[in-house]
């Protein structure tokens, strides 16, 4: 387990980018998934971007958080970005185009990191760290950016209980005081469930081999042989820990946040693996606009926080949670203030 309690790391700005909305009903019409589905889900749409990929999602997400911030582009010093899925391109430098398109200069540091969906959320604790640790960096610019396409990604189906929304996400974090100052994060990992991702498929030689991902036919090979019990309370436990811990480090309790960002699951299994463990109510977390855009792979958590701060329902002196959760298994959380 890994916690910090930060000093003088402030989120100045956040922004995401999202495509067109699919309802649920155009994808039952269509064959993409049974209406029993949403019925458990209550997924009422999902972001879909029919021409954008996910690097320029990413790029157009990044220039609104930068614009936003006040800073010029010549103080980002570091760029992160984070992703799930496939960025349009293979054997290419997704970090290097997003800070050639955003940033537009050579002193900056830019590197992809992959972390599946807790990715957001581990780009945002490397910033902070490297903010502290080389004052000179100036700025950071933390982006996410994935697109679900069909037919490799079937984003209604591939897994159960939640559906693959397509967005760009980005945040600008500095030394300088802004409206959200992070407090505390922490970190926690399960690698022996690794596993639910990769089932009993084969290792290959390259991309494209494989037909159209199947996650629940994943899962069921892991758990092949193994309790079910056994999964779910390793998963919980992970993500209990690193919420207890990062919570401990901050100097607050869960109910004493004005809300809680956890991932854009479906509302049935948003329920099992979230709010019932952390013992939280639908109202308090982004429930409408998880259930209206879908899981944004990387970037839920850059979402929230956007809509939290565009909206401005938030008071001085307000913490916000968010929690990371990853395949891997893997958990980033964090707690921070309205300034």
């Amino acid at each position: 387990m890994g916690q910090v309690r930060w000093d003088d790391i402030y989120v100045q700005s956040a922004a995401a980018e999202y495509g067109e909305l699919q309802t649920s009903e155009e994808a039952v019409a269509r064959g993409l998934l049974p209406a029993g589905e949403i019925e458990l889900s209550r997924q009422r749409s999902v972001s879909v971007s029919t021409g954008r990929s996910a690097p320029q999602l990413a790029v157009a997400a990044a220039r609104t958080a930068l614009a936003r911030s006040g800073l010029p582009a010549r103080e980002v010093g570091l760029l992160v970005h984070a992703d799930c899925w496939y960025q349009g391109l293979d054997f290419w430098n997704t970090a290097a185009y997003v800070q050639d398109q955003v940033v537009g200069h050579g002193d900056c540091v830019a590197y992809e990191l992959r972390q599946m969906s807790n990715g957001g959320m581990s780009a945002l604790e490397n910033a902070a760290a490297r903010l502290t640790a080389i004052p000179g960096t100036g700025a950071a610019l933390v982006t996410t950016g994935d697109r679900f396409a069909g037919p490799a990604f079937p984003r209604w189906s591939t897994d159960r209980g939640l559906a693959f929304g397509d967005a760009g996400t980005a945040l600008v974090l500095s030394r300088t005081p802004g409206p959200l100052r992070l407090i505390a994060t922490a970190s926690f990992s399960q690698p022996m469930l690794e596993g639910l991702h990769r089932g009993d498929e084969p290792f290959r030689a390259g991309p494209g081999e494989a037909g159209p991902l199947d996650l629940v036919a994943r899962k069921k090979g892991f758990l092949r042989g193994r309790a079910q019990e056994e999964v779910t309370a390793r998963n919980e436990r992970g993500m209990v820990s690193a919420v207890k811990s990062c919570l401990a480090q901050a100097g607050g309790d869960i109910h004493e946040m004005a809300a809680v960002i956890v991932p854009f699951f479906g509302a049935r299994l948003s329920q099992l693996q979230c709010l019932g463990p952390l013992g939280i109510r639908p109202e308090v977390t982004l429930e409408e606009l998880a259930l209206t855009v879908g899981h944004l792979g990387a970037g839920d958590q850059a979402a929230g926080l956007a809509r939290l701060l565009e909206d401005d329902g938030l008071s001085t002196g307000d913490r916000v949670l968010l929690v990371g959760v990853g395949a891997g298994f893997n958990w980033t959380c964090a707690v921070m203030e309205r300034s």
